[in-house]
């Protein structure tokens, strides 16, 4: 009989893979049953002959098909039942419906499109309803309706019980929902839905990292405090006007949980600039804040890897896991990142933040223990207790950029110093500290020449541009890029690279210069750009708005106009009933005021050189050659000989 009806080595391999249930909580009235029924399915398969499984059993040999199609039915997950299969009713721990509920289950199986059309229905399906989270009262009303529809009659089921099935439907209804956890998940909103598609199921992929720098991750965070910016007046005054809140772009090491580096954006949303930007702060070495704010300070050991652990600056990590969001997905910045720095990327799903928990949990603690017990604080959303008019309090306390931007350093400084229950109660740095010197768990810390060819240019970008000009019509040589023609000495002095397609470095932040490169690779010159954009620095984005502006004002090819200018004073004026222009108006006086600094900077820097090359040669000082010196490298040239001598 066994033969006649199923294989049994195809029987005993699918026993193999059958669960048993729990014995002890299977009921008393059901577990002798359920045992006699388990040993006569074993001795089937096994091959005992059907006599002899009655005599052992009391089973006759006539139910021994129906108990192997039951251990061989699936449920509506589709999984095998196996033993499961011999409990009463067939799925375990389900009760078996009666009365009006067997009634239901009989009109569903003369109707199955009547069953299409509840599921349709209830989860959504645009077939059936446009209407979103339909409730039972609703979906009873369009079920009887549908009914009728499909002629059924008054006398009959349902419209012949007191509540027309309405309560055989809820309890239906509520069987669908826990037996299609994905069809439910349409009722959801979209983020609970995402993590219910994205975690609990399937195997995982990733493992944890040992290692330091081996594997981190890269995710921003809108900071919940507001802050204000000024905004000058016609008459001189200077108005307070709230800002847009900033961006915090976060690198975490996700073996000891410490923040290697950050990046800040005022942007309305961060780009991958900001991401590159934070990826670079983490490998450089950390140069501390001069803090302004009273009683605040920094660790003793500076509370970044860099300055507690001086041997391991420009340590490199292996792997980067980023979000799948448009920010991170540049083409260049990708390129930059494996073929230059050598890390491998690791790209989650978009807006799925249970891949990255780690950075995440980081933003969250930094919220609670930070942000939130400030009194501009916004809170996590509009209905937080902490949220208490953070726009008034921003203005009465005059919270500003620069304060914000302390206040965020310090706060990660303490975090790397603060116990941590994912690295076993150790401190981040501290957990480093271990992995490091006592496991031994070195990082590739790049070399000098990695550190001026790579690191160093992480932000540049590269492009292609021909080389325009002709001397018979009184134009040197200059290249076109951004809208604006870009010169220099030796680009103009000679018409041996005109027609050339030179090969251009420039940094997105500051587009005020470009390097360029002929095409063999050689270094040509530093070229500037013609007008206002050679004199001030500025970011793509500002050129882009700037040239914009012109244009609207019919002013775009005006060799004495003054574009920035012109775009500072429009979102000036716009920004006292607008709060992304005012904070995109601050946003370029930072770019300005960067540049400049940077260029004091360098022109100390060389003035300091020349005016000690020229001291030692014996030659009298003038006022020409130290008159761009800082203070401080003024006090060390004429006191340097006292000190040395």
């Amino acid at each position: 009989m066994a033969n006649k009806k199923y294989n049994i080595e195809e029987l005993r391999q699918a026993r193999s893979m059958w669960t048993e249930p729990l014995i002890s909580t299977v009921p008393e009235s059901k577990r002798s049953r359920y045992m006699l029924n388990k040993q006569a399915v074993d001795m089937y398969i096994d091959g005992e002959s059907v006599k002899k499984i009655t005599e052992m059993t009391g089973i006759p040999g006539s139910r021994m098909v129906s108990l192997i199609e039951r251990c061989l039915s699936s449920n509506d997950a589709g999984n095998i039942l196996g033993y499961h299969g011999l409990l009463t009713g067939g799925k375990p721990f389900r009760e078996t419906r009666s009365g009006h509920g067997r009634e239901f289950d009989q009109l569903l199986e003369k109707y199955p499109q009547l069953k299409e059309f509840i599921i349709g229905c209830y989860f959504g399906d645009r077939k059936y309803t446009l209407v979103r989270n339909m409730n039972i009262t609703s979906l009873h009303r369009l079920f009887l309706k549908e009914c009728r529809n499909l002629g059924i009659t008054e006398w009959q089921y349902p419209f012949t019980t007191e509540n027309r099935g309405y309560v055989s439907m809820c309890a239906y209804v509520h069987k669908l929902e826990a037996d299609n956890i994905s069809l439910n998940a349409r009722r959801f909103d979209k983020n609970t839905a995402q993590k219910l598609a994205s975690t609990g199921i399937g195997h995982r992929l990733t493992v944890n990292p040992v290692a330091p720098f081996a594997t981190v991750q890269i995710d921003g965070h809108i900071i919940d405090i507001e802050y204000v910016i000024d905004v000058p007046n016609t008459d001189g005054t200077v108005s307070k006007v709230v800002a847009t809140r900033a961006w915090l772009i976060a690198v975490i090491d996700i073996a000891t949980r410490c923040i290697l580096g950050y990046s800040l954006s005022q942007e309305f949303n961060y780009d991958q600039y900001d991401v590159m930007d934070a990826i670079k702060n983490a490998i450089i070495p950390k140069t501390l804040l001069d803090l302004t704010i009273e009683g605040l300070q920094y660790p003793s050991n500076g509370g970044f890897y860099s300055t507690a652990f001086s041997d391991f600056k420009y340590a490199v990590f292996d792997s980067i896991m980023l979000d799948n969001a448009k920010s991170h997905l540049s083409a260049y910045t990708v390129g930059k990142l494996v073929d230059e720095l050598g890390c491998c990327v690791n790209y989650g799903s978009v807006a799925t933040p249970e891949t990255r928990g780690i950075v995440e949990r980081f933003f969250g603690t930094l919220e609670s223990r930070g942000f939130h017990m400030l009194p501009s604080t916004t809170g996590s959303d509009t209905k937080d207790p902490v949220r208490k008019n953070p726009e008034k309090n921003a203005i009465k306390y005059d919270v500003t950029y620069e304060q914000m931007t302390e206040l965020i350093d310090v706060l990660i400084a303490e975090y790397n110093n603060t116990p941590h229950k994912g690295v076993d109660g150790l401190s981040p740095l501290e957990c480093m500290s271990c992995k490091l010197f006592q496991a031994g768990l070195y990082p590739y810390v790049a070399d000098e020449d990695m550190i001026i060819s790579v690191i160093e240019r992480l932000n540049m970008r590269m492009d292609k541009r021909t080389v325009r000009g002709r001397a018979a019509h009184g134009k040197h040589a200059y290249i076109q890029f951004m809208g604006t023609e870009y010169r220099s000495k030796i680009l103009s002095a000679t018409e041996l690279y005109l027609g050339q397609s030179l090969t251009i470095l420039y940094d997105p932040r500051d587009i005020s210069s470009i390097e360029a490169y002929d095409q063999d690779g050689r270094y040509i010159d530093t070229l500037k750009a013609s007008g206002e954009f050679g004199t001030k620095s500025h970011s793509v984005r500002t050129r882009k708005n700037a040239l914009k502006l012109a244009r609207e004002r019919g002013r775009s090819k005006l060799i004495f106009d003054t574009p920035i200018d012109a775009y500072i004073s429009s979102l000036d004026v716009k920004g006292k009933k607008s709060r992304r222009n005012a904070t995109r108006a601050d946003i370029v006086r930072r770019e300005i005021s960067k540049g400049i600094a940077a260029e004091q900077q360098s022109d100390n820097t060389f003035n300091l050189e020349t005016v000690r090359k020229k001291q030692e040669t014996g030659a009298v000082l003038r006022y020409e050659d130290i008159k761009g010196l800082s203070p401080e490298d003024l006090y060390t040239l004429m006191f340097q000989n006292r000190k040395e001598g």
